[in-house]
């Protein structure tokens, strides 16, 4: 019974012991050391796990808040990191870590002002702490104010010679300027002091890209890989890298190896797709472009290198153009209920660009059409969706529905009417088809240059500008050209618009983060090379590419002159080819300037064109949507007017309907001398700069690069 006894209180001191070393396991310490090593490995999932674990034994640990804190910030979601920060300086007061990373948190949240305040009361209790002084460093580049954002970074590292992140932020600073010695000095400076760590050897690739000099740019992308095997963005850049030497095996390679890892990149997708493509592999690219825009439909630069590739590449029967366009036609849904016509107009332009034989989407442009007020173009619809019934039936495999059976009958019906309606109009005294009327009155060149390298759309210059000719070449006044393979500067685009007849000229750039997008243009006079106008664009949110290069065409469009030509003269009664589509009303006042004697002034917007070649001058009496009858009065005592001379516009009167038509993004809406023709027009650019101009901090680029840096 004894050795029972002491059989028993053996194993009772045994699970005692053990239990003891369970419950010293799951102290708040052993809990912050383990989550501390899944966060050293950049696991912020199991760190987070752990951290909480610590903080439910001791909810006072501040330490833990802290890192609990900078994981969440890892993460993105910085109102998180704000509180936790917080938290945590309730029980570590003195510690400006906490305070550093709360205002970074606020600087992510766009709460500018708030950090600003952060950071200078660290920097009051703590002069010469470094950190601090980067995040006002961020903020002067939010600001724009780049030069002060260098002399902060060159103030950190005079206190910290070998501070890595002062010195590859002093390099990225530089290379922005166009600094490349000062760049390339930092960032060896850099991986002198620093050579084991990945992300120096990454930054240290992306500014030898930069540069030009890709084999350097490569090396460094390698290193990054092999000191840190799963370091994606390091994959991502290599991937850009070879992309732009054309070794687009290679590329695909990569992204099917980084895709297999983590199939949601819709980057990757994009840029495997983009490399089929330049391959020839036009069907493979359309499927992975497809599946790309599955995991990201909102990625808009893949959208558009889908639809170009698919404009180019299918039939225009291809049975998969419907699906394509049915995204456009919801978005189109989406802002007709927030009754924004221009948004809505556009994007049934991109549906029907995508599928013009799509009779739901060419109906409800058309029904659109009628809504505005513009019968002609509604009537001239309607007949087409009448020719092309039989054949949207036929290639859906489907009979018409007893909806779309009715429709045609109405428009049938509604055909018969406006016929008879508008058998009084010019087009039927003149026995004309105002649609068939050549209207361009203005040739643009739009060019790029292309950038080395781009850390998320690879050839976004080249998709941009594709996006930015198509919706030129919607505008019936307009024609563009676009070289795919980008200038390399100022001279050859001047060249090539001068000898291919360009009026204007556009030398575009992109720059894109994961939130924002940035469109800049300068526009130039194709005869003497000056420049006309500086355009700078930035938008956020969705849509954002879109809503960009909507608004380079207005900005555009903003300054060139509302301009015709003579189609018909008897005695004094004389009829043009402009109308309500192009902003003109009744009592606008044109000079008749002889054929081919008018040009782009020498130095900013507006034509200019000697007196000597003034003919008289025109005043519309009546118009209607493409062509418009007026009067004319000769200058001097012949009458030299012919078919096909000049019309300028120099007045216009700022009425109701004016507001209606001149007011718009797809039209000229200037006079002569490149000046908004109305009030309404001066409004309209005026809420468009102040558009341009709402955001006071500004992401980019340059700033993303710089806060990635651990």
């Amino acid at each position: 019974m004894k050795n029972v006894l002491r059989r028993l209180m053996a194993v009772t001191f045994v699970l005692c012991m053990a239990l003891g070393a369970g419950a010293e396991s799951k102290t708040a310490l052993s809990l912050y050391n383990r989550a501390y090593q899944f966060q050293q490995r950049e696991d912020y999932y199991s760190a987070i796990e752990s951290y909480r674990e610590a903080l439910q034994i001791n909810p006072q640990y501040g330490d833990a808040w802290y890192n609990l804190a900078l994981c969440t910030f890892h993460l993105g979601e910085y109102d998180l990191a704000v509180k936790y920060a917080d938290t945590a300086a309730t029980y570590s007061r003195n510690l400006s870590e906490i305070q550093n990373l709360k205002g970074m948190s606020l600087i992510s949240l766009g709460r500018i002002e708030e950090a600003r305040v952060v950071f200078n009361g660290v920097l009051a209790k703590y002069p010469n702490d470094v950190n601090a002084r980067f995040g006002l460093a961020e903020i002067d580049l939010y600001g724009g104010k780049t030069s002060s954002a260098e002399k902060r970074y060159l103030d950190a590292l005079k206190r910290d010679t070998t501070n890595r992140k002062a010195l590859l932020s002093l390099a990225l600073v530089a290379a922005d300027q166009g600094n490349n010695t000062a760049a390339e000095r930092y960032v060896n400076q850099a991986l002198e002091y620093h050579s084991g760590e990945a992300e120096v050897h990454y930054l240290a690739s992306y500014l030898a890209a930069k540069r030009g000099d890709i084999k350097v740019a490569e090396k460094r992308a390698r290193s990054a890989v092999q000191i840190k095997g799963d370091y994606d963005k390091a994959y991502e850049l290599l991937a850009d890298i070879l992309f732009s030497q054309g070794r687009y095996a290679d590329v695909i390679d990569i992204c099917d190896f980084r895709i297999g890892r983590n199939r949601n990149l819709p980057v990757a997708w994009y840029l495997k797709g983009l490399s089929e493509q330049r391959l020839g592999q036009y069907e493979d690219a359309i499927e992975t472009f497809n599946t790309g825009l599955s995991i990201d439909p909102l990625d808009e630069i893949m959208r558009l290198a889908l639809e170009q590739l698919v404009n180019d590449t299918l039939d225009i029967e291809d049975t998969r153009r419907p699906g394509w366009a049915k995204f456009h036609v919801s978005k189109a849904t989406d802002f007709k209920r927030a009754y924004d016509g221009p948004s809505e107009r556009y994007e049934y332009q991109k549906a029907l660009a995508i599928d013009p034989l799509n009779s739901s989407a060419r109906q409800s442009f058309a029904n659109m059409l009628q809504r505005d007020g513009f019968n002609e173009l509604y009537l001239h619809q309607l007949k087409f969706i009448k020719d092309n019934s039989s054949y949207s039936n036929s290639r859906s495999g489907r009979k018409a529905s007893e909806k779309q059976s009715a429709q045609l009958r109405k428009n049938d019906d509604t055909i018969e009417g406006l016929e008879s309606m508008l058998r009084n109009n010019l087009a039927h005294k003149y026995n004309l088809d105002p649609f068939y009327l050549d209207k361009s009155r203005w040739k643009l060149g739009v060019y790029f240059q292309r950038a080395p390298v781009q850390l998320i759309h690879s050839d976004a210059e080249e998709i941009v500008a594709n996006a930015v000719r198509d919706l030129f070449n919607g505008v019936a006044v307009t024609t563009v050209d676009v070289k795919s393979d980008g200038v390399e500067g100022f001279a050859e685009a001047y060249r090539l618009a001068r000898t291919t007849g360009r009026d204007y000229f556009l030398i575009i750039s992109v720059d894109e983060t994961d939130r924002s997008f940035s469109l800049n243009a300068s526009m130039y006079s194709a005869r003497t090379g000056t420049k006309t106008t500086d355009i700078k664009v930035y938008r956020t949110g969705n849509d954002r590419v879109a809503r960009s290069t909507r608004r380079l065409r207005q900005a555009v469009l903003d300054i060139l002159p509302i301009r015709g030509k003579v189609l018909y003269n008897s005695a004094s009664l004389v009829m043009a080819d402009l109308g309500k589509s192009d902003g003109v009303v009744k009592g606008a006042v044109f000079d008749v300037v002889k054929k081919d004697r008018v040009i782009t002034a020498d130095t900013g917007a507006g034509v200019y064109y000697n007196e000597s070649d003034i003919l008289g001058t025109y005043t519309v009496t009546k118009v209607d949507e493409e062509i418009c009858e007026g009067t004319y009065k000769k200058k001097g005592f012949y009458d030299n007017l012919n078919v096909g001379d000049n019309l300028i516009l120099i007045q216009l009167s700022d009425s109701a309907s004016a507001a209606g038509n001149a007011v718009t993004d797809t039209r000229p809406a200037a006079d002569a001398k490149g000046t908004p023709a109305t009030a309404s027009a001066a409004k309209a650019e005026k809420d468009s700069i102040k558009e341009d101009m709402k955001a006071p901090h500004r992401d980019s680029s340059l700033i993303t690069m710089i806060h990635s840096i651990n």
